[in-house]
């Protein structure tokens, strides 16, 4: 299983959605996100850290225990897919959002009360253009990457694509 697919599971992503906004620690990750029991998400921080995705930032010793703070390794960024992986990688990543999608249309959620959508835009951009575009959409992100205790905070999942259009 190459590192990507490690990271298209969807309780990884929700992790390393998390180390995004800045270092942790398990105990840290399991109050912010108590969906992901205890064993569920040292399971799956070991399949993180064994695929390089993660990395060691700290560890300290606490009450006669190591307390260990994790961050997204500096590898992760540099990853290099081939094309066909790319190509396996983007239908397990289009299953991901499919099944998100059918958990909230099969959920007994109001759909009117909830804020969702989807769209597609096609724009115009330098380089350079494109990199601060990608620099504001992560600063913008950033501050709600982790929940903050507000009685009306929900979580959102947010996909994006972002690929060169290729004219026929």
């Amino acid at each position: 299983m190459t590192n990507l697919q490690v990271a298209l599971h969807p309780v990884r992503m929700k992790i390393l959605s998390y180390l995004f906004a800045g270092s942790s620690t398990p105990q840290q990750i399991h109050k912010d996100l108590p969906e992901i029991a205890p064993a569920t998400l040292y399971r799956h921080i070991k399949a993180l850290l064994d695929a390089g995705l993660i990395e060691v930032e700290q560890e300290n010793q606490k009450r006669g225990a190591t307390e260990v703070t994790y961050r997204i390794s500096r590898a992760t960024a540099q990853a290099n897919p081939s094309s066909d992986e790319l190509k396996k990688l983007f239908n397990l990543y289009l299953a991901g959002v499919l099944n998100s999608f059918d958990r909230f249309l099969d959920s007994n959620q109001e759909k009117e009360s909830y804020r969702h959508g989807f769209s597609k835009a096609i724009f115009y951009a330098t380089p350079n253009q494109l990199d601060e575009f990608q620099k504001k959409v992560l600063e913008a992100i950033t501050p709600l990457l982790k929940p903050t205790g507000q009685p009306d905070q929900m979580a959102y999942e947010l996909s994006t694509i972002l690929l060169p259009v290729v004219e026929e």
